[in-house]
């Protein structure tokens, strides 16, 4: 979307790749987590009132029905964080993801979110399970509340202040309402694929 053009509200839903197994003589349940737990959002945004945006909104609607979308992550609150952190180390997996780039005595705090692209640019949005305080060399070890999805590389970018969700455009259509005013009015579900 447009830099414009940001949501105003959002349904943000953890798309859980685990699940509890039962026994067929009701004994007790197991809960089994496997990697590849994932985020959908959907999202809605006001009315575009400039002509030209709401062109180009409609236009990459359409296009994210094929290629895909890209946008913001709504946080709660203000997620600025001093320093331009990236992963720390390629071949990461689990739970925990090491960064460097912060500044000294940077928090990063539990329930907060951040993006980070592969090598191909894939983004893979996480949530912060443990808050952390970046050490004096400027390096943390961020814990996560569901597994990495991918190999990352050294060196790749971890957005921390305005994480995004990247991925397939639920529904197999695009609608988008047009006012009198000309207004362009629209909501779209997008759903991780990576």
């Amino acid at each position: 979307m447009p830099p414009s053009v940001v949501a105003n509200g959002a349904t943000q839903t953890l798309v859980d790749a685990g699940g509890v197994m039962r026994s067929p003589l009701n004994t007790v349940a197991l809960r089994v987590d496997r990697p590849g737990s994932h985020y959908m959002a959907q999202l809605s945004f006001p009315p575009v009132d400039d002509p030209a945006t709401a062109r180009i909104v409609v236009s990459r609607l359409i296009r994210a029905q094929s290629q895909g979308l890209r946008t913001w992550w709504p946080t709660p609150d203000d997620q600025r964080v001093a320093g331009a952190p990236v992963v720390d180390g390629a071949g990461q997996a689990g739970t925990s993801l090491s960064v460097r780039g912060l500044f000294r005595g940077t928090a990063v705090r539990e329930g907060w979110w951040l993006s980070v692209r592969d090598a191909a640019g894939q983004s893979y949005l996480h949530n912060v399970a443990g808050g952390v305080i970046a050490g004096a060399d400027g390096r943390a070890t961020i814990a996560l509340s569901e597994a990495l999805r991918a190999p990352l590389p050294d060196g790749a970018e971890v957005r921390l202040t305005e994480p995004q969700i990247e991925g397939i455009v639920i529904g197999d259509a695009r609608e988008w309402s047009l006012s009198v005013e000309r207004f362009v009015g629209f909501t779209v579900t997008v759903e991780e694929a990576g």
